[in-house]
């Protein structure tokens, strides 16, 4: 049940707050920007199959770093609990 609650909690925050924030963040725009160059360049002199395949790699390693920032929250969220537990 305590596992339910925090991934609604944790959903909806992530869905809701985290993301306005970032996307109101100009370092984060900045960043996007050299992230789109850097892939235009990579990419131009790749062929279709290679672009593929670099593609399927991205997917899955943003995926991957998708899942382990959602458990470090969750898990920043349990020890907060933890914390004002013990202060009370």
């Amino acid at each position: 049940m305590q596992e339910n609650i925090l991934e609604l909690i944790t959903q909806a925050l992530t869905e809701n707050r985290i993301i306005d924030k970032v996307h109101q963040t100009e370092e984060y725009h900045k960043a996007k920007e050299e992230e789109t160059k850097a892939y235009d360049l990579l990419i131009s002199d790749l062929t279709p199959q290679q672009k593929q395949r670099l593609d399927k790699f991205l997917d899955n390693a943003t995926w991957s770093t998708a899942l382990w920032e959602k458990i470090a929250y969750q898990q920043g969220m349990k020890d907060f609990l933890s914390l004002l537990i013990s202060l009370l």
